[in-house]
């Protein structure tokens, strides 16, 4: 006689097959996504090293920024980090698909995946890593004449109040300036969503990274953009200095407010989405 697999056999087979799969691929799944932010946590670790080393040969100050769309990425962090960094690919989220920024360093055009802290509702207004900005400001480069941008110089690394509790760079998902301040937020920063599920990666001043939830916000009283902001007040108080410095030129009733107490404002006023 000829042995084979009867028709209920095979069906019995193809369901318990489909079943494991069912159960395995979200668990692949997940692994891959797990992958992925260990991947971007590692990057955001070894740019705040990077960044130890460019303060400790500038003595002990942080870097500037001059934005200048002309001039791309030059003038920005991860043009001055790049000697220190040694290795171009670990400014890009490995899950930032958005193209269309400098072409000039990078041929395919990808966006830039962390920033610097700009601080709290405004990018210009002084609460985070940089002094309040220079709105006119002009630096001469030998590739293409003078030019008149914004200006941020960097505050001394011993100027902050708690180094550890300090956030020093983030996930970004502005352009074509890459910013982690509330406002202002171009590019894909105005999604309902934010990328990676809301866990975002920070490094803080005194070189540790972890992980922080982030999620998408409105703020009517504002303007009624969305924002991308950490979930819990705590986490959103470290984009400040220290507890008593408060928002320069911001452009909002806010200017002159604790950045603190900014932060405690725009928890209560904002509309999760």
């Amino acid at each position: 006689m000829r042995k084979a697999f009867t028709l209920i056999e095979l069906l019995v087979v193809i369901a318990i097959i489909a079943i494991l799969a069912a159960i395995l691929f979200p668990v692949f799944a997940q692994a891959k996504a797990a992958a992925k932010h260990t991947t971007n946590l590692s990057s955001i670790k070894n740019i705040a090293t990077a960044t130890m080393l460019y303060v400790s040969d500038s003595d002990d100050v942080f870097l500037c920024e001059f934005n200048h769309d002309s001039l791309n990425d030059y003038g920005e962090w991860q043009w001055f980090l790049q000697p220190y960094m040694k290795n171009r690919d670990i400014v890009y989220d490995i899950n930032r698909t958005r193209t269309g920024c400098d072409t000039y360093i990078d041929p395919k055009g990808r966006c830039v995946g962390f920033a610097p802290n700009f601080g709290v509702l405004n990018y210009r207004g002084g609460t985070g890593m940089f002094n309040v900005a220079s709105a006119s400001f002009p630096i001469t480069t030998t590739f293409g004449g003078t030019h008149n941008g914004s200006m941020w110089t960097g505050k001394s690394m011993t100027s902050f109040q708690a180094p550890a509790e300090m956030q020093m760079f983030t996930t970004t998902a502005d352009t074509p300036m890459f910013t982690n301040a509330y406002y202002y937020q171009d590019g894909d920063g105005q999604i309902k969503e934010p990328r990676n599920g809301g866990r975002w990666v920070n490094a803080f001043v005194d070189g540790h990274a972890k992980t922080v939830f982030y999620g998408a916000y409105t703020l009517p009283a504002f303007g009624g953009a969305y924002i991308q902001m950490p979930k819990s007040v705590v986490d959103a108080n470290r984009y400040c200095a220290d507890d008593t410095i408060v928002e320069g030129d911001s452009g909002f009733p806010t200017t002159g407010m604790r950045c603190v107490d900014i932060n405690a404002l725009l928890i209560t006023l904002r509309v999760p989405k």
